[in-house]
């Protein structure tokens, strides 16, 4: 059995996997020394690879320069071989000197010993005595003298492997060469790690914008849009390249520009973190369409520095239509579509404090019906709602558009008439909508008559607290029923 004149190791904290190896291949026994391919080792041309995984990997975002790699091996510590290979794919990467390219390996040498073996670097001085360094698994060609190796990459997955033809020791300066290689090509291999990790990232965040029902935006701190998903077709009508490159400023309505300024001067200065508006933009058929931005800052990880946006838009139009429609059933008499009691009251405090600023007068004007009663119990209810439908529609005609009418209840009405309360301009009006009030109603075969009595308080004559309006003007109501019906009275001044 031959003997192993020179063996090294040199211990990495464990790190295992990868090995980097120079080979230096003798004449032996009259043969010419040559390299080719051994069907077991796979080297295949140095040169080339056909195999897809090299391909790909070779091709990735984050090339993985093994080769640069190889030469600086050989470089550093003067072997005619180095060779880089993954664990478990047939991947090399491969360096000759110009001597080694006509060689011929006539047997074997695997590049993936035991897992022991590689927890730290490695080297035979001479293979002619393997036995005594415990290394049998290594059964190269006779030609390959020297043999060294390390493992790198957090998993061990790489070897860095030099091969040489005479047999040699190994000095301190040059395991620190080998070692200084392990660590640059195992973070290599963790640069294409992550590069990888971040493009199938990228990858699935494409596939999910893309698929998602929601219109998926990046742009930049400055506003401007630099993707935009497909769905923007089903939400505003346009292609996603017609608004790529533009703010999303240049379609919001008018209405909602200064909300959305003031978010954008906000992104734009870093102030939050997660915000969310809704706003209205401009259809390509030229309507606006509500929607709702669930904005998050995009920042870079390692210097918190603004890089822009993400944003996350759904069309809201039918919340937005339920929410109106939700809104009026508050506010609004079913019945009639008069305002209800509660905007009554707003807009009775709003001309309260009109006055406290301006001075400037209003009146109430308290109405109920006379005779309702009776057309409920003689001609039933739908006729008692017509007639209601009828006096809220004749009392809307007859007044301005800034005078305030509603029904707080059954057949009871309240008017506020803003800027009105000299008591002449009053009666006259009060008179003009008890004509108008008189006139029939038609329902059905049928003509129904009622008529109206009114008790009217003017402020501030009357006071300016809202209850204290509000009785006043139900007091003068009682007058002008008491007096026959049909008729108006004035509250009586403080």
């Amino acid at each position: 059995m031959p003997t192993v004149d020179t063996a090294y190791c040199y211990g990495f904290g464990g790190v295992k996997g990868a090995t980097i190896g120079i080979m230096d291949f003798a004449e032996r026994d009259g043969m010419e020394p040559s390299l080719g391919c051994d069907v077991r080792v796979g080297l295949g041309e140095p040169q080339h690879s056909d195999n897809p995984l090299q391909t790909n990997i070779r091709s990735d975002s984050c090339d993985l320069r093994f080769d640069a790699i190889c030469r600086l091996a050989r470089a550093l510590l003067s072997a005619p071989v180095a060779i880089v290979h993954l664990r478990g794919t047939p991947t090399r990467w491969t360096d000759f000197a110009p001597e080694a390219r006509s060689w011929r390996w006539l047997q074997t040498v695997p590049l993936e010993p035991p897992a022991d073996v590689v927890e730290n670097p490695w080297l035979i001085g001479d293979t002619l005595d393997l036995g005594n360094a415990g290394l049998g698994w290594l059964d190269v060609t006779p030609q390959v003298r020297f043999v060294a190796g390390v493992a790198f990459g957090p998993e061990g997955e790489g070897l860095l492997s030099l091969f040489d033809i005479h047999p040699r020791g190994f000095c301190g300066k040059e395991a620190r060469h080998l070692r200084d290689l392990s660590v640059i090509a195992g973070e290599n291999l963790e640069l294409r790690r992550k590069a990888q990790t971040e493009s199938q990232q990228a990858a699935d965040f494409r596939l999910l914008a893309e698929s998602s029902t929601d219109t998926i935006v990046r742009g930049t701190p400055d506003g401007v849009r630099r993707y935009i998903s497909p769905s923007v077709r089903a939400l505003l009508g346009y292609e996603p390249e017609e608004l790529v490159g533009r703010r999303a400023i240049e379609i919001v309505h008018p209405d909602d520009e200064p909300r959305f300024n003031n978010l954008m001067q906000r992104l734009h200065r870093g102030e939050f973190e997660i915000a969310e508006i809704e706003i209205r933009q401009r259809h390509k058929d030229g309507s606006w369409i509500w929607m709702e931005a669930a904005i998050r800052l995009t920042r870079e990880p390692l210097t918190g520095e603004l890089t822009g946006y993400v944003a996350s838009v759904r069309g809201i139009e039918r919340r937005k239509e339920l929410e109106t429609r939700l809104e009026y059933l508050a506010s609004h008499d079913t019945l009639t579509g008069l305002p209800n009691r509660a905007v009554f009251d707003q807009h009775l405090a709003e001309a309260i404090a009109k006055y406290s600023l301006s001075g400037q007068g209003f009146a109430l004007l308290y109405l109920d019906l006379d005779h309702f009663k009776r057309i409920n119990d003689t001609c039933g209810h739908p006729a008692g709602d017509a007639v209601l439908r009828a006096v809220a529609q004749r009392l809307r005609s007859a007044l301005r558009p800034r005078d305030v009418v509603v029904r707080i209840g059954g057949d009871e009405f309240i008017i506020l008439l803003e800027g009105s309360a000299e008591p002449g301009d009053i009666a006259v009006i009060a008179t003009r909508l008890i004509s108008r009030l008189d006139e029939p109603v038609a329902h059905g075969q049928q003509k129904l008559t009622v008529g109206v009595s009114m008790g009217i308080a003017c402020a501030p004559e009357c006071g300016i607290e809202p209850d204290g309006l509000i009785a006043a003007a139900d007091r003068a109501l009682y007058a002008a029923k008491q007096s026959g019906r049909g008729c108006f009275r004035l509250a009586r001044t403080k």
